[in-house]
């Protein structure tokens, strides 16, 4: 089983699902207001974890209205689909 973990690591299947726990600014001390997203991705061929993780948090800005430097993830999962 590949490992996710690593930024590094090649996404060969043709679809994943992948859940984020997502926070907006910087991390503090404490709670931190998160929010939970899911969706599905169809990576290009030489994907990685780490420029779908790139991509989540893109889109998340994006979505939000929000610079891209600003959105944290602190959780997420990939599934093969």
């Amino acid at each position: 089983m590949p490992d996710y973990s690593d930024p590094d690591t090649q996404l060969t299947a043709k679809q994943y699902a992948w859940n984020a726990t997502i926070v907006r600014g910087p991390l503090s001390y404490g709670q931190n207001p998160s929010q939970e997203c899911a969706g599905t991705c169809d990576p290009k061929p030489g994907a990685t974890v780490g420029s779908l993780l790139a991509w989540i948090k893109s889109w998340y800005a994006q979505k939000n209205g929000i610079p891209v430097a600003d959105v944290t993830i602190v959780r997420y999962s990939l599934r093969e689909k």
